[in-house]
């Protein structure tokens, strides 16, 4: 029996998503981040963010792109990451990990309501 890489169309899409989004945030957390901070530059914590946002976003496509899942999976793999790296934030609030940042928190369920309009509208077509 032939094994295929992605099992689908969806799979390739949410591998190339994940891939690419995984890219551009190790971009601009390189080069984007340095030049706001030494510039000075209010992007109104775009920069301090840049990781937080695209957490959940590769994390579940990657996910998606090895291996189909149903819609309800994917809607708990969703929440479970939300979740985790928002526990992982808070982390750094008790001293245990990192410097704890709101806006990291904040960043992460935006990465999580986005996550879930991409999968929704990848879903209709």
């Amino acid at each position: 029996m032939e094994s295929k890489l992605f099992e689908n169309r969806h799979n390739l899409v949410y591998f190339l998503l994940s891939f690419f989004g995984f890219i551009t945030a190790q971009i601009l957390t390189h080069f984007y981040r340095p030049y706001i901070y030494n510039n000075g530059i209010n992007d109104y914590g775009f920069a301090d963010t840049i990781g937080s946002l695209a957490s959940v976003f590769v994390f579940c496509f990657f996910v998606w792109g090895i291996k189909e899942h149903s819609d309800c999976d994917k809607n708990i793999h969703i929440i479970s990451s939300v979740i985790v790296y928002s526990l992982w934030e808070i982390l750094g609030l008790l001293g245990i990990h990192g410097v704890f940042d709101w806006k990291d928190i904040v960043a992460v369920f935006i990465s999580g309501f986005i996550t879930f309009l991409i999968k929704q509208l990848i879903q209709k077509k």
